[in-house]
C-alpha cells in the first residue's frame, strides 16, 4: 500500500510549485483542504476516463484536495487555467493523517471514483486492488472496504447528494491566495 502525500514531494513530471493547506472545521466540513498549484511542468498529464482524454495536470492547474475526519476517502479536484474543474478524483483509502510537519497524507488503497464537469462517472482501478490482494500487500477487509465505501460515494453522487462537490470553488476561492 502507498502512502502518498499532498505537496506530492516526488512528483519529477512538476518542475516548480506552490503549496499550502488548512484545517476547517465548520457546518459543512471538518478535515483539512489543501491546494497544490502547478507552475511548471515536464509536460502536461493527460489521462484517460468515461471513454475521454482529460489533461488534469499542466503549467497554471491548481489541485484543491479534501481530507475529511474519519473518512476513508480524500477528494482532490482539478482545476484548470481559468479556475474550471476539469475533473473530480476520489481515492479510497484506509487511513489518512498529517506527519509531524503539518503534511496530510493518505494510505491509497488503489480503488478511485472519478467524476467528470459533463456528469460521467466510472470506478477505476480494480484490477489494481485486486492485484494488491494477490500479492498479500492488502488483507481481505481492506478490499472489501475499498469496493463498499467506493461504491457508497458513487451512489451518493448518483443521487447528487454527494456534499463535498458544493464546497470545491468556495475552498478554491479561499484558498488560492495563500499560495
Amino acid at each position: 500500500m502507498k502512502r502518498k502525500f499532498a505537496n506530492r514531494p516526488d512528483w519529477k513530471r512538476i518542475y516548480q510549485k506552490r503549496y499550502a493547506s488548512m484545517e476547517k472545521q465548520d457546518s459543512q466540513f471538518a478535515g483539512i483542504v489543501t491546494i497544490f498549484a502547478i507552475d511548471e511542468v515536464r509536460e502536461p498529464l493527460v489521462m484517460g476516463c468515461c471513454n475521454v482524454s482529460v489533461c488534469v495536470a499542466d503549467a497554471g492547474y491548481v489541485w484543491l484536495q479534501h481530507f475529511p475526519e474519519h473518512s476513508h476517502f480524500t477528494l482532490t479536484t482539478m482545476f484548470n487555467q481559468a479556475g474550471e474543474i476539469v475533473q473530480h478524483y476520489i481515492d479510497i483509502v484506509k487511513d489518512h493523517g498529517v506527519t509531524n510537519e503539518g503534511i496530510p497524507w493518505f494510505d491509497d488503497l488503489y480503488l478511485d471514483v472519478v467524476k467528470l464537469p459533463t456528469g460521467e462517472l466510472e470506478i477505476i482501478d480494480g484490477d489494481e486492488l485486486d492485484e494488491a490482494l494477490q500479492k498479500g500487500v492488502i488483507t481481505q477487509a481492506d478490499h472489501d472496504l475499498a469496493w463498499q465505501e467506493a461504491n457508497r460515494i458513487k451512489g451518493l453522487i448518483e443521487q447528487d447528494q454527494f456534499p463535498l462537490f458544493s464546497l470545491c470553488v468556495p475552498h478554491y476561492r479561499g484558498l488560492l491566495g495563500k499560495v
